[in-house]
């Protein structure tokens, strides 16, 4: 690995996001190398990953995670008791959102229950935005269409699937697997502006469900303009007749009540920042001692939610290295059922993992150097899907120790 001793100030400069109470301490920059290779930081206390097979246990909760003496439901997407009864067995929603510099910032990005971030053609990222409750889905933008990548990981959650477009190849693939979906640009009304309605409930003809928001289209190219809402999208779920009933109801990660276990040996995490592309080199993750959350930014700057003007933050940060390759156009393919590598960063530590994908329609399942499934903090996570050729891009940063 490479060392790079840098201070504070400097790494604040050069990021431009800041490090709270860390700002007088010394800090030690680590390219990342793969996880086969070497571990993220490297100390006495380090032990050697145990080959086994890996072994695939139950997703569901435990009677642990599930207080009977709290009304609200288990939310299946962080673990935490905190959501509506009347949305237990009910499927999750996954939203394609633009992740572009051209369509900053983004509504409704705060509130989604797990956001994945994968890569597209020419290097530039989407989200994936992950809501267990349709009805908690605040007016959500803007669009973009749908790409194989994407539908796959919506497919792992039997997620309902909302974009707006899709290149060619789409279709067939959501048809030959029984996806879900439903694409708002075939049902968009045109523009409108929520802020024209008292109650902020737009008012769409008959069978359409999508707009482009106004203020948007008078700021930036029309291809960034697309929005709509959990009202709008339940709707638009009931119209076109899509079962909502999810007979499984798994959790998207072992969660565990208490801290995970797997990460009582890892190494400090101060911030990690994950290279993409040469587009999007600088998804940097904060960790705030006090809250235990992980703050994001990108292009250089704090990722904003228009809607809160707050920026984003997790309880759990991965990245899982997959298999992407050139499809031969202008589209790319990942392989997602090759599994792979990666790292889980939570509670202000970071750990090497691994993980698998059987097929499409099933979950992403995570593994601890023992090939055991990884214990998770409950939360909310954001999930980094990275292209294996640019794993050793990937830094961390750790407070020194003296």
């Amino acid at each position: 690995m490479n060392y790079k001793k840098i201070t504070a100030a400097a790494l604040i400069a050069a990021m431009t996001v800041p490090f709270g109470a860390c700002k007088s301490e010394s800090v030690e920059t680590i390219n990342i190398a793969p996880p086969s290779e070497t571990s993220a930081v490297e100390t006495s206390a380090q032990t050697e990953a145990t080959e086994t097979e890996p072994v695939v246990t139950t997703t569901m909760a435990s009677n642990e995670l599930f207080d009977p003496s709290n009304p609200m439901a288990l939310n299946p997407i962080t673990g935490i008791q905190d959501m509506d009864p009347s949305n237990t067995g009910r499927r999750s929603v996954a939203v394609v959102v633009n992740n572009c510099h051209a369509a900053m910032p983004q509504r409704g990005i705060s509130q989604a229950d797990a956001i994945y971030e994968y890569q597209t053609e020419g290097g530039q990222t989407r989200l994936l935005c992950v809501f267990a409750d349709v009805n908690t889905i605040p007016e959500i933008g803007s669009l973009r269409s749908a790409r194989i990548l994407s539908t796959d990981l919506a497919a792992g959650n039997n997620s309902v699937f909302i974009h707006f477009g899709r290149n060619a190849r789409v279709p067939d693939h959501i048809s030959q697997f029984g996806i879900d979906h439903i694409d708002g640009n075939s049902c968009s009304a045109g523009v409108y502006s929520s802020s024209n309605y008292a109650d902020g409930y737009v008012e769409l003809p008959s069978g359409l469900f999508f707009w482009r928001d106004a203020v948007w289209k008078s700021q930036r190219a029309i291809e960034h303009t697309a929005v709509t809402d959990g009202r709008h999208i339940f709707e638009a779920i009931e119209y076109n007749e899509i079962n909502m009933i999810d007979n499984e109801n798994n959790m998207l990660f072992n969660f565990v009540p208490g801290n995970s276990a797997d990460l009582d040996n890892g190494d400090p995490c101060n911030s990690i920042n994950v290279y993409f592309s040469g587009t999007n080199d600088d998804a940097l993750f904060v960790y705030d001692p006090v809250t235990g959350l992980y703050s994001k930014s990108q292009y250089g700057n704090p990722q904003i939610d228009e809607t809160t003007g707050t920026q984003i933050a997790f309880t759990n940060v991965f990245v899982l290295y997959a298999n992407i390759q050139p499809h031969g156009d202008t589209t790319i393919d990942a392989y997602l059922e090759d599994g792979g590598e990666g790292w889980y960063v939570s509670d202000g530590r970071i750990i090497p993992i691994t993980w698998s994908k059987s097929g499409v329609n099933d979950p992403i399942i995570v593994y601890n150097e023992n090939g055991q499934e990884l214990e998770v903090n409950r939360g909310r996570s954001y999930i980094c899907i990275v292209d294996n050729d640019n794993q050793s891009l990937t830094t961390i940063t750790s407070a020194s120790v003296n």
